[in-house]
């Protein structure tokens, strides 16, 4: 993997306005530091410290809204991670915003190479419970493209993208937290599909250089969701200064230590999230200056949010149903 190879510079279009100015110093390397919280009481995996601003992030759920399904100790779950961001709320009350870095539907295709139908119906629950869970931002991957060819987007769902255009999408999210204004915008890398994504059309990820200043100019946080798009989220790094916190996705089965990378802190969201990632920030008049990436294992010691697991059970029921129509099986993930 070519995660640490420098990319060279994209051309840079900046707003009227300009970039915000750099920090007067770098993030030092021992104020960004890295916790994992696997087998530890539920207690005791919540946060204790206070925050300025707190980023709930996952990723690569791909339609579901059940664990991992792993034999040995199964993780992840929507229901779950929802349900330790409400208790983690409570812990330690602080300013927060829920992100989704790439890859929410699913876009599995049969032996003919065609939309399996059950996919269809995965999509359109996943979506209900992706709204449910409040994310206040969602990033459209060149695989969620392809879903919503098929599925229409849920209107309540904040999908963002600086590189994918087309219905539902938009360029950038602007929230207000804490008296922070947070910009969130995503790009994507590409990915093998048979659908025909026409109405969805995309550019390069390293494009997205013009929108991130446009975002930068705009707000105090800006946060880069960005999925299978390692190289070009360097190079959006170099080209547009004023970048805060990139929340990348790429199918990472382990969890990986935050990098810093031009004044920007880099983290890694787990496949399928497994676990449920917190980055508590320390900001200083808008810039951040601390960081703690905890990552936080989505077991079965970890409370469910009773309104999405009602929802994921009526979906493995409604997904069970077509399966046996249409595929004479039922009850696969």
């Amino acid at each position: 993997m070519s995660l640490w190879r420098l990319a060279s510079a994209v051309p840079l279009a900046l707003s009227a306005c300009g970039p915000r100015l750099p920090p007067a110093a770098p993030i030092p390397e021992e104020a960004v530091r890295h916790e994992v919280l696997t087998t530890e009481p539920f207690r005791q995996r919540l946060p204790s410290k206070p925050a300025d601003l707190v980023i709930r992030y996952g990723a690569e759920n791909h339609g579901s809204l059940e664990t991992c399904g792993c034999p040995r100790r199964p993780r992840g779950a929507l229901a779950r991670w929802a349900g330790y961001a409400e208790a983690a709320d409570a812990a330690a009350p602080a300013p927060s915003v829920r992100l989704h870095a790439g890859y929410w539907l699913a876009d599995a295709l049969d032996y003919m190479g065609q939309p399996r139908l059950d996919a269809e119906e995965m999509d359109r629950w996943a979506m209900l419970g992706l709204s449910a869970a409040g994310f206040d931002a969602l990033n459209v991957s060149a695989h969620d493209v392809a879903g919503l060819v098929r599925v229409p987007p849920d209107p309540t769902l904040p999908l963002v993208s600086a590189n994918i255009s087309g219905p539902g999408i938009r360029k950038w999210v602007i929230v207000e937290r804490g008296g922070q204004r947070v910009g969130v915008t995503g790009i994507s890398g590409e990915a093998a599909s048979m659908a025909d994504t026409s109405a969805y059309p995309m550019v390069a990820p390293s494009q997205a250089a013009p929108v991130l200043a446009e975002l930068v100019a705009q707000t105090d946080v800006v946060v880069l969701l960005a999925w299978n798009a390692n190289e070009a989220v360097r190079g959006l790094l170099k080209a547009v200064p004023g970048i805060d916190v990139v929340i990348d996705a790429g199918f990472y089965i382990d969890s990986l230590p935050p990098v810093l990378s031009r004044g920007a802190v880099w983290t890694f969201a787990e496949y399928q999230m497994v676990r449920a990632g917190e980055l508590r920030l320390t900001l200083d008049a808008g810039r951040v200056v601390g960081a703690v990436d905890r990552h936080i294992d989505l077991d079965d010691a970890v409370p469910d949010r009773a309104d999405i697991l009602s929802i994921q059970r009526r979906a493995r029921t409604a997904i069970d149903a077509v399966q046996r129509e249409h595929y004479g099986g039922g009850g696969a993930g």
